[in-house]
């Protein structure tokens, strides 16, 4: 029987952020898993009772050009996560709180997509869940990252 290694969310995301920034994208903000050092961002709304009631906090945000990235990461394919980036830009539910994030960029696109660990099973899982993102990639503990789907040819 094959061992399987888990990657913590945190190495996925440490190995995306190297990858990123190597390619030439500047990292606006990022998060690790209950580590609150990620940005809260608020959704569309005039009056809101509660301060941080529907707030998101993305895994993370990079800049290259004319272009930014929304990633979610997760250690293992995670159904929600899909979910939640497809309702955020359909709807743009967000819009707000990242024009206000973004801007001092000349960002004219969001892309919205996810990071995960490079094991078949997430891949194949996630590689049904492409209607709701603009890119998956993955990635193993030797850092090598893999573009599985990349919509607008963004990388």
């Amino acid at each position: 029987m094959a061992r399987c290694i888990i990657m913590k969310e945190e190495r996925v995301t440490i190995n995306i952020l190297d990858w990123l920034e190597n390619n030439g994208w500047q990292i606006i903000c990022f998060d690790f898993p209950q580590s609150g050092t990620g940005v809260l961002l608020h959704p569309n709304k005039k009056k809101r009772t509660e301060k941080n009631k529907g707030g998101i906090i993305p895994d993370i945000i990079a800049v290259k050009g004319e272009i930014a990235l929304f990633f979610e990461n997760k250690d293992r394919y995670y159904q929600p996560d899909f979910d939640k980036l497809y309702e955020i830009k359909i709807k743009n539910n967000y819009s707000d709180a990242l024009n206000k994030l973004l801007n001092d960029f000349e960002v004219k696109n969001i892309f919205y997509g996810i990071g995960i660990p490079s094991i078949d099973k997430y891949i194949s899982n996630s590689m049904k869940q492409l209607d709701k993102i603009d890119f998956l990639i993955s990635t193993n503990e030797k850092k090598e990252i893999e573009i599985h789907y990349d919509l607008m040819k963004i990388f």
